[in-house]
Formats: C-alpha cells, structure tokens, sequence
C-alpha cells in the first residue's frame, strides 16, 4: 500500500481493510486498500490507497486525519497517473474549507470554499464514505433529510483540477439487514438510500461501527465491496 506519510511509532493500529470495484458485476481492476489508526490524543488517522492503475492509468493516495468527534482537521491527497501529477490540501473550518493545490505544472493555487455548518467530507474513496452516518442528523427520526458535503474535484478541467465543490446531498435510513461481502456476513447492517443533486441514487451499507460494507449504483451498474477487513483482536500484532 502506498501512503504519503508513514504509519508512526505513536500510532495504534484500529483497522485495515480492502475494496474491489465492480461494473455490471465484474471487477474493474481498481482496489481500494486502507488502514485506520488512533494517535495518543484521541484522534485518528485514515490512510487509503485507491489504485486504477489497471483501469485508467489513476492512483488516488490520501491522508485524512481527524478528530474522535466533528468535522475533520485536515485531508491531503495526490491524484496521478497517465500524465497528471497533482496534489492538495484541504484544512476544515467550522463552514468553510481553506484549499491549497499543486497543478501538474508545479503551479500552487489557493481559495476558500465555504459551506453550511456542520458539512461532511466525501473524498471520493469508499473509506470516505462513512459522511452518509455522520452527516444524517442524530435527532432525525429516519426521514429523507438533505446533509451539506464538501468534495474534492477529481474531474475539473486543467489547473481548476482538485478545487472544492459544495454539495447537497439527500439520505434516508432503510431498515437494517444481513449484509454479505467476500469480507465476511454482518448482521444488522446500517442501510441508507442516498440520493445526489445530479440524480443519480445509491444503496449503502455499514457494519455497526460505521464501516462501509458495500455501495451499489443500481442505474450505473457500478459496485463497491469489502473483500478484506481485519480489525481489534484479529489484527495480531
């Protein structure tokens, strides 16, 4: 797995998993692999390594960390391949997010984006996921309810590449179920029908922690699923 800073002496080992990434019900090539760690003062680490490299020539590496509780503090990821070398950072306040990028042609730009308070932070990757659950409103009683999100753009044109979007995004919990995955059998997993300002629908589901299991975009054909998954005791030493 490829990280941009490396696992720390400090930092304790909570979780590692994998996803593969499926179109009309066959691996793409893409793999997802990731590894959750804690620092001493209670906040964690998320390091993911999306490779595409099968696909379409793209990696996608990236560093989150974040506090036990509330928004993030800060991302950083590198998005390349296939000619592009670029890379960013995202610093999260209370409604807004200071971003500093690095084009291909090692030009810096920097902006501000804001957003609502309380926003989430979706980075594209299946580990990030985990905005659906944090962002639905603890007091909600299981209606449709639009969350703020804020995201990286991977498809922006030329030195636009990487800038922030602001985003609504429409969730609703779905009675828990059995979920299978290569990964193993979990019973009573979160299920959440998402819905996105283009239009596009999808399926989530997590385990009771709150880890992404599977995702399904039944219009795009596109699937998401935990082929791997090691974490308290069965993460050895």
């Amino acid at each position: 797995m490829r990280v941009l800073h490396p696992l720390r002496a400090e930092e304790t080992l909570l979780g590692r998993g994998r996803y593969r990434y499926l179109r009309s019900g066959k691996p793409t090539g893409d793999v997802e692999t990731w590894y959750l760690t804690r620092l001493p003062d209670g906040s964690e680490v998320v390091r993911a390594d999306l490779d595409a490299r099968k696909s379409n020539g793209m990696s996608l590496v990236t560093h989150l960390h974040r506090p036990s509780v509330g928004c993030p503090n800060w991302l950083r990821l590198r998005y390349f391949g296939g000619g592009l070398n670029t890379a960013a950072q995202y610093s999260f306040e209370e409604d807004s997010v200071r971003v500093a990028r690095m084009t291909s042609d090692f030009r810096r730009q920097q902006e501000v984006v804001e957003l609502a308070a309380g926003y989430v932070v979706n980075y594209h990757l299946v580990i990030s996921s985990d905005y659906v659950w944090r962002g639905y409103p603890a007091g909600a009683s299981g209606e449709s309810r639009l969350i703020p999100v804020f995201s990286p753009d991977l498809w922006a044109e030329g030195d636009r590449i990487l800038t922030g979007r602001a985003l609504r995004v429409s969730i609703q919990p779905l009675e828990p179920e059995t979920c299978l995955t290569p990964a193993g059998r979990f019973e009573g997993a979160q299920v959440y029908a998402v819905s996105f300002d283009d239009g596009v629908e999808a399926t989530a589901w997590y385990d009771q922690q709150g880890m992404p299991l599977r995702w399904h975009y039944p219009a795009k054909g596109y699937e998401y699923v935990l082929i791997a998954y090691e974490t308290g005791d069965s993460l050895g030493t």
